[in-house]
């Protein structure tokens, strides 16, 4: 499975496979007890006491916070991980579903997961306001160059308080030139859920992602003024969908089912219902599920209790098989743990993790093709290298060393800048035409 570079939300809030669920504090083992604990403790304690230079509070702190990283990867769990304070406390607003921001849409700039570039900027919002576009890099957060930093870090200096003003320096198009810009901070809500009105009385909604508390609510909302506007079918769409939080994914399943047990969860000793549906539904009608490579967690969920009851038909690829719950610890400097404790089994039990969920109706994601990329050596200096693939040609020019390279850009892919509202391109969609296709006969 390729997957697609994920975007960072300030408005939306962070793309997650995470399941959140909060537990007591467990009781740890004595450190002194054991050989390498012991030898953790006099670690920290020599560099403390005799490192040749004096480190400050704020440099003991980066050395404890990098052991509890480096026992995190020990685990070489990809599911299980640790948030420093400052990246916990941004999580914790997207769960919430609102925080004190500028209202634009960010992904990574570089490959690497550092630096930021816009790919929205929505209309409402202050960045609108202040002039910022599409495809500006953010190069700088209160005078301080932010082009090395991990996505999520920026997002935290680009957050604050509100009323507060935080100043943005972008560089736009070719230009090597810095703008500035001032912008207030304002209540930006998370919006997960976006609708849109099709032919034929179908509704279409899309869940982005089930990190956020208000998710239930938003559907609600979408599916009552899609009916107002008269639809009489419903597409559920879950792609790209990482997941969030597992009550979420549950009240949003328990929405199209009026009974039994929605999800199972197995931990080390024991498999129980973790919840059941509650006759609260808010759409009996015909509908479908959309699916693919990059749904996984609380989408798997959904889409997997849906078809064990046949409720919808679900159509796309096969999802990315997360069945693994976390349960996240508060630790005492403020940072998060997230732990596997959990895996979750559909209605029929039917086991999610590293196996997905396989369609009904298997259909490739056309929505947003893999560009075409090549490299090598050996070619005359200056030499032109040519690659033909499926009648279309692609060229490169060969360095002094003989080495080409190409990489294809491909277009943005559609957005709104309108909360809520989706874009949706038919043309390019083979999964949603196909699911257009099968409501016709529903």
């Amino acid at each position: 499975m390729t997957k697609r570079r994920g975007l960072l939300l300030i408005v939306l809030g962070v793309f997650t496979a995470l399941v959140y669920a909060q537990f007591s504090r467990p009781s740890a083992p004595d450190l002194t007890s054991n050989p390498h604990g012991r030898a953790l403790l006099e670690t920290f304690e020599l560099i403390s006491q005799q490192y040749l230079q004096r480190l400050s509070g704020e440099e003991l702190d980066k050395i404890i916070q990098g052991g509890i990283q480096g026992m995190v990867e020990a685990l070489e769990d990809p599911f299980t991980s640790y948030s420093s304070p400052r990246i916990a406390q941004t999580r914790e607003e997207d769960l919430r579903g609102e925080f004190f921001g500028i209202g634009v849409e960010i992904t990574a700039a570089r490959g690497d997961g550092t630096g930021a570039r816009i790919v929205n900027v929505f209309r409402s919002g202050p960045a609108f306001r202040a002039g910022l576009r599409v495809g500006d890099e953010i190069v700088e957060v209160d005078g301080e160059d932010v082009t090395s930093l991990q996505l999520l870090d920026i997002v935290a200096r680009i957050r604050g308080p509100r009323g507060t003003t935080v100043q943005l320096g972008v560089k736009r198009g070719d230009s090597n030139a810095t703008l500035v810009f001032d912008i207030v901070r304002e209540k930006i809500e998370i919006v997960s859920v976006s609708k849109a009105m099709l032919p034929e009385g179908v509704g279409y909604v899309a869940i982005e992602t089930f990190g956020n508390l208000k998710v239930t609510d938003q559907l609600a909302d979408a599916i009552r003024a899609l009916e107002e506007e008269g639809a009489t079918k419903l597409v559920l769409d879950l792609r790209d969908n990482g997941g969030g939080l597992l009550d979420q994914g549950c009240s949003v399943a328990d929405a199209f089912l009026d009974s039994g047990v929605i999800v199972y969860t197995r931990m080390r000793d024991t498999t129980r219902a973790w919840c059941e549906a509650s006759r609260r539904t808010l759409w009996e009608g015909p509908m479908v599920v959309l699916v693919n490579g990059n749904s996984a967690s609380a989408s798997e969920i959904v889409a997997g209790a849906l078809q064990d009851y046949d409720r919808a038909t679900v159509i796309g690829e096969k999802t990315f098989g997360k069945g693994v719950g976390q349960s996240v610890f508060t630790l005492a400097n403020g940072g998060k743990l997230t732990l596997v404790t959990f895996e979750w089994l559909t209605p029929q039990r039917r086991g999610i993790n590293q196996e997905g969920i396989t369609p009904d109706l298997v259909v490739r994601d056309t929505r947003f093709p893999n560009p075409i990329a090549f490299e090598g050596t050996g070619a005359p200096p200056g030499a032109t290298v040519t690659l033909t693939v499926d009648g279309r040609t692609f060229t490169a020019v060969a360095d002094e060393e003989g080495a080409f390279s190409f990489s294809e850009t491909l277009p943005p892919r559609p957005r709104s800048d309108i909360q809520g509202e989706a874009a949706l391109d038919l043309e390019r969609d083979a999964i949603l035409k196909k699911a257009l296709e099968v409501l016709k006969d529903q």
